[in-house]
């Protein structure tokens, strides 16, 4: 007869797959869905920023730190410092058009100059004075005490020259002739005077040239410009006390022309920059010139005479300057312009006797450029920068030490970008703080941080107030402050890595994963367990864990709330919904200590084929820092998927 095995077959389980996050040093990816993420990145993470090997907590909350001026809103900020350490103030500019200083939690105002409201203003300290620029209120200094400004003089009179030694010749040569002021300021030139018979060799003759000073104590030189009529350039200069000039054929600059506005009254100009010991700024009237000061101390005097001078940077091309910056190492000039950058490079000139400035340029990107100059930012040895483009930084090309490049850092944000319109690229701004990136968008009310340590951007902040400037401040007890302008009133305010909360206003953190399938997106799951891994649980912090099921309904399955405090909170189980009923909840009454790991576990037993975990924190004053999660599930057998999607 036939024998039969009668033992049953040993039981198999199916092995179980696991899926644990870590680490979030990938930080936020907007770029691609959230099934397309690794477990090392966020598909949201608001008011978020990481810590350690990527650990997520909350950011920084703001407080008080004074009130500027009576009404208004924050429209520039600077500092002023003097060398004996005895003055250390920070100055803010309100909508009221005065410059204050803070004075405890409220300001004293600085008496010397005033603004049109709604004006702005970049500062810069150098020589022992803060100096002061807007595009509506001429060059003002700050010494400590009040403000200043220069006296506008006007243009020379009565310009003539002579042929003194009457050779002649079948040549147009045309001459004009500018006053300087005692800042380094240029009146314009006057009108041009043209001989019609010179000779072709200039140095075959001598022209004397001759002309009338305006009348001003303020007269520091003159200068002459020779050329083409319309297209004369810088030849020489001459003292404040001598009107006259012998022309004997000296070669001419190639580049250097005379101002179109006059500025012996001070440049208006959109910023300003320190480079070594000069200042650069650019004319508002004229908003393709470069203008470079020269050295201390004639770092006011933007006059060829006293070191200085300007340069077009691709003139009249329909994009004008909207940011300078020094590049770190190469120590070199970067302009940038909207769709364009360049290095400039203050080269000098032989005319006669004379020394001049003559500085050069070449492009560093034709397609790529700035939006605005409050978002250049120095960060480490690159300059990062914010253009209608995304967020770039300039530096210098792995292994050419002699090639400057730019690179785009913001792909993984573009469609927050794509949501932005033409006001927030003009009155965005940035700084560099604590190895953060912060660029804010004002009237958004939102701000967007790049963390340079781990290469990613960690999250979007929103604040109850829109941040006009960001600024780094080391107060009189010589600690750092964060310090932040509001766009919405006069009240500064400072980032405290202590404080939870906005000035007492709630700051809601949210963090999500990514939507997880086990690398097998065309499998089902049956989840089974959950681990979560939290430290520093300050006030409550809610777990949801959702599921996309079998038919392709997305719900949230499981929610519970840890408590940071030795209070009674939600946990163990949690809240289950096993369709629209609640399954159940226990209590737990075990004190929590702050400071401590703090681990959350259960079972879910629910078909999956896509699941996320999102955590929130959004009571007053509370926190947390996310150690890990890990997951547990079954794969289920090939055709366990819906009916209703198969074909």
């Amino acid at each position: 007869m036939p024998i039969f095995n009668t033992r049953p077959q040993k039981f198999k389980p199916k092995p179980g797959i696991n899926s644990e996050w870590d680490t979030f040093r990938k930080g936020l990816n907007l770029l691609l869905r959230p099934t397309e993420l690794d477990n090392e990145e966020m598909a949201q993470a608001d008011n978020i920023i990481l810590v350690g090997k990527g650990t997520p907590t909350g950011r920084w909350g703001t407080v008080d730190y004074f009130t500027a001026g009576a009404t208004g809103t924050i429209r520039g900020m600077g500092t002023y410092k003097n060398n004996a350490g005895t003055t250390n103030e920070l100055l803010a500019l309100v909508d009221e058009g005065y410059l204050e200083k803070k004075n405890g939690t409220s300001s004293t105002t600085i008496t010397g100059q005033s603004w049109p409201s709604g004006s702005t203003i970049h500062t810069e300290q150098l020589g022992g004075k803060t100096y002061i620029v807007s595009n509506d209120v001429s060059f003002t200094e700050y010494d400590g005490t009040d403000l200043a400004v220069f006296a506008t003089i006007s243009p020379p009179t009565g310009f003539a020259a002579t042929n003194f030694s009457g050779v002649t010749g079948t040549n147009r040569v045309s001459w004009r002739v500018l006053a300087v002021g005692e800042n380094g300021g240029q009146t314009t030139a006057t009108d041009s005077y043209v001989a019609t018979d010179a000779p072709s060799i200039l140095s075959d003759t001598e022209y004397h040239l001759f002309w009338t000073a305006p009348s001003a104590a303020s007269l520091s030189g003159f200068e002459i410009y020779r050329g083409t009529q319309g297209d004369e350039t810088f030849l020489a200069s001459t003292p404040g006390n001598v009107t006259n000039y012998v022309d004997r054929g000296e070669p001419a600059s190639e580049t250097i022309e005379p101002p179109l506005a006059n500025s012996t009254g001070g440049v208006k100009s959109k910023f300003i920059v320190k480079y070594k010991d000069r200042l650069l700024c650019v004319d508002s009237a004229d908003p393709n010139k470069l203008m470079v000061s020269g050295r201390y101390p004639n770092h006011t005097k933007f006059s060829w005479v006293f070191g200085g001078g300007y340069i077009y940077i691709d003139p009249d091309s329909g994009d004008n300057i909207n940011g300078l910056a020094v590049q770190p190492i190469a120590d070199r000039i970067v302009v940038y312009k909207e769709r364009a950058s360049y290095l400039v490079d203050l080269a000098t000139i032989n005319i006669g006797n004379f020394v001049v400035l003559d500085p050069t340029y070449l492009p560093i990107s034709t397609s790529v450029g700035c939006s605005s100059q409050d978002t250049i930012a120095t960060v480490e040895n690159d300059t990062f920068y914010f253009g209608r483009d995304g967020i770039y930084v300039t530096g210098y090309e792995p292994n050419f030490l002699n090639i400057i490049r730019t690179n785009e850092v913001s792909a993984r944000i573009r469609p927050y970008l794509d949501m932005l319109n033409d006001d927030d690229y003009t009155t965005c701004n940035a700084n560099y703080i604590d190895n953060k990136y912060i660029l804010s968008f004002p009237l958004r009310k939102e701000l967007l941080v790049y963390d340079r340590e781990r290469g990613c951007f960690a999250s979007k902040w929103t604040t109850p107030f829109g941040i006009s400037k960001i600024m780094r401040y080391i107060d009189s007890s010589g600690s750092e402050k964060w310090v932040v302008g509001s766009y919405d009133s006069n009240q500064v305010y400072t980032f405290e890595s202590a404080s939870n909360s906005d000035d007492g206003t709630t700051i809601i953190k949210t963090i999500r994963t990514n939507k997880n399938s086990f690398n097998d997106w065309t499998s089902l799951y049956i989840l089974k367990f959950f681990y979560i891994l939290f430290r520093a649980i300050v006030g409550s912090t809610t777990v949801n864990i959702i599921v996309e099921d079998r038919a392709g309904a997305t719900s949230t399955v499981k929610s519970f709330t840890i408590t940071g405090a030795e209070v009674a909170g939600s946990t163990g189980w949690g809240m289950d919904k096993f369709g629209t009923t609640k399954w159940g909840q226990s209590e737990s009454t075990t004190a929590v200590v702050v400071s401590d790991e703090i681990t959350r576990w259960g079972s879910l037993f629910k078909q999956s084929r896509l699941f996320q975990v999102e955590i929130v924190s959004d009571t007053a004053n509370s926190n947390f820092e996310l150690l890990g999660i890990k997951m547990t599930a079954t794969k289920q057998s090939s055709g366990a998927l819906s009916s209703s999607q198969r074909v």
